[in-house]
């Protein structure tokens, strides 16, 4: 009997290790390519606090850290197919957070080719778009909530640098000029969020001297710092009552217009939000932290700022980019 028992038990525990390893081995995006890998590898526009980029004429995503798997919806693949890209249907399953927080589990998969449109200029209300890259083989789950997103998974595999008055992201895969490194990067290695098709990233941040690892997550919406509820009894300062808007609902929210924040060897004054949901408890969005160009380096595991910005270009073919120094407390090198 007891003999039965073992045996059961180990089948068990073997099968148990035999689908954590087909699981893992479900891993996304690993046959990406790029027509040019040098210099911008594709470029996006982003508009709204979901920060919803467009990366050609009518075809949306939204940039979210926090989504493990990247979606896409049947209208997204219908604007591809229009312009000659049609996506490749695979059948294995996938598991992860998708761009509103929830668990979705999927056994279609769509290989699918994506081409980086940049908008020259507009005239009399006509864009005149042309194709500065094209990434292969971007593995997509079909959405499940209305959102195509780029999630971690494909985040992942670029330096994203934010152009923060240009309101445009571009990806990399290798390191333009001009940035200075700020601070390091470090990314989950708990056994439970090994089965996810991305990691979870974080960044060294001290708020009123008191140190944590938060979250990388630019789904945040117009919150730049989030922490915890019970973390209000560090601040000295009267608070203010406002109400957050998160993917997951709406939170009372305490917030602190002039908290103190060191990130790396940098710091100043900055709001931070004071709220609890379902999320994680320690959170930031870089692209509403930071006011100025900022680079994620996901391969290399590092953050950058700019120790100037470029200034928003004229509407116009001949325009040139200008920089000038930004006042952000973060600025590498502070103007005299």
């Amino acid at each position: 009997m007891k003999s039965k028992i073992t045996i059961t038990l180990i089948a068990i525990l073997l099968c148990a290790v035999i689908s954590y390893g087909f699981v893992l081995s479900r891993t996304s995006q690993n046959d990406i390519s790029y027509d040019n890998p040098d210099g911008i590898v594709g470029t996006m526009s982003l508009s709204g606090p979901q920060l919803v980029a467009e990366i050609a004429p009518g075809l949306v995503f939204k940039i979210d850290t926090g989504s493990d798997l990247s979606t896409i919806t049947a209208e997204g693949l219908a604007i591809l197919e229009k312009m000659g890209y049609n996506p490749r249907k695979e059948i294995y399953p996938v598991l992860g957070r998708d761009g509103v927080g929830d668990i979705q589990l999927s056994a279609t998969r769509y290989k699918i080719d994506l081409p980086f449109h940049h908008k020259v200029y507009e005239n009399d209300s006509t864009t005149y778009n042309e194709i500065i890259n094209v990434i292969h083989n971007v593995d997509f789950a079909p959405s499940k909530n209305g959102l195509s997103v780029l999630g971690i998974d494909f985040l992942q595999k670029f330096k994203i640098e934010y152009q923060y008055h240009n309101k445009a992201l571009n990806l990399y895969v290798k390191l333009p000029a001009g940035y200075v490194q700020c601070v390091d990067l470090s990314y989950s290695k708990a056994l439970m969020t090994s089965i996810w098709l991305g990691k979870r990233y974080y960044i060294p941040i001290s708020i009123e001297s008191d140190e944590n690892n938060y979250f990388i997550d630019t789904g945040l919406q117009k919150v730049g710092i989030k922490l915890p509820y019970y973390e209000v009894k560090r601040t000295l300062r009267p608070l203010y009552t406002d109400t957050v808007l998160s993917a997951r609902g709406q939170y009372s929210a305490l917030i602190d217009h002039s908290a103190i924040l060191s990130c790396g060897d940098r710091g100043g004054a900055y709001t931070a939000y004071y709220y609890d949901n379902d999320e994680e408890e320690f959170a930031m969005n870089p692209f509403n932290l930071f006011t100025q160009d900022v680079l994620i380096d996901f391969i290399d595991l590092k953050l950058y700022l700019r120790p100037t910005y470029n200034i928003p270009k004229r509407k116009s073919p001949e325009s040139a980019p200008t920089s000038q120094h930004s006042d952000s407390p973060f600025l590498v090198n502070k103007p005299k």
